[in-house]
């Protein structure tokens, strides 16, 4: 998120400077950290900062260099509001409280109610993900990016791989290597867009935290979309708004109503591979970075392109 949000504000003819206060932690410790971040914030004099975690910055650290500025933090991992008790989601917190405005992709309702000034700001991705051309090594009938540390979303994996061609890729799925035809390692990168690419239908499905929040998104959609793929995820209240069904992308429900419409889209290749480049285009021109910097710099609500 960092570096495509700076990648965005350059195109946009801003000269930024980014501080990766958790690389920096673990190399040069958190004491040395404090030091280094001040002097580079002193030394660039910014008009405007904008926070991520700032899981290796002291609170004093954090105040400092926003002090005087204008300043907005963006958040997107809101899942975990529930896990305030947690020391690094209450740094966050205690972070967010320091921020003017405090952008998260979802669950703003719970975390205006932990004491802070939430806004709605869908995640986004890079607009320099783009679709590469298909692998055969790469390629199955249906696909998963993700982590396998949430045993519904493997359950739920699990009635798939036994009616369909699915292969999941993504860390922790050890325990159901073989049933889910496990990669074995994540995926990044131009990997990334050739799982994408290749696969027929490219599923999404949320941790057992995230399916409460009916806007919540997850910046894997639009990844997936920007690098070719057909996506077809859980169609949550706020998210069938930003997305139509059969124009970007397709939605479900639950476990049948997906079984379904993964045999209507395999059988039906041509309004899959419509959505496919359909989706691309709007994504595309909606839901990058380049699209969020103007609500980042100006502090205004979202406004959804389809409403």
């Amino acid at each position: 998120m960092e570096k495509g949000t700076q990648r965005a504000l350059k195109r946009d003819g801003h000269k930024t400077l980014l501080i990766d206060d958790g690389r920096d932690s673990r190399l040069i410790g958190r004491k040395f950290t404090q030091k280094w971040a001040l002097s580079q914030a002193r030394r660039f004099k910014a008009d405007f900062v904008i926070l991520s975690k700032c899981l290796g910055l002291d609170l004093d650290t954090v105040r400092e260099i926003v002090e005087g500025k204008s300043n907005v933090m963006w958040y997107q991992e809101p899942q975990w509001y529930k896990s305030a008790y947690r020391p690094d989601i209450a740094h966050i917190v205690a972070v967010g409280k320091i921020a003017q405005t405090f952008f998260v992709s979802g669950f703003e309702a719970e975390w205006k109610a932990l004491g802070l000034r939430a806004k709605f700001l869908p995640a986004a991705a890079d607009r320099d993900i783009r679709p590469v051309p298909q692998g055969k090594r790469f390629h199955s009938d249906v696909s998963f990016i993700g982590t396998g540390d949430d045993s519904a979303r493997a359950n739920f994996l699990l009635k798939i791989a036994k009616k369909y061609d699915l292969k999941v890729w993504g860390k922790g799925w050890e325990r159901w290597r073989k049933p889910l035809n496990w990669s074995g390692r994540p995926v990044e990168g131009k990997e990334f867009a050739a799982v994408c690419s290749s696969s027929s239908i490219s599923l999404g499905i949320d941790s057992i935290r995230a399916k409460e929040g009916g806007t919540y998104t997850s910046p894997r959609t639009w990844m997936v979309i920007l690098a070719g793929g057909f996506y077809l995820g859980h169609g949550t209240p706020g998210l069938t708004e930003m997305l139509r069904e059969g124009d970007h992308c397709a939605w479900y429900t639950d476990i049948d109503s997906c079984l379904a419409k993964i045999k209507y889209y395999l059988e039906n290749s041509a309004s899959r591979e419509r959505i496919r480049r359909e989706g691309q285009v709007f994504v595309r021109e909606h839901h990058t970075f380049d699209q969020r910097i103007h609500n980042l710099l100006s502090g205004e609500a979202f406004v959804n392109p389809l409403s």
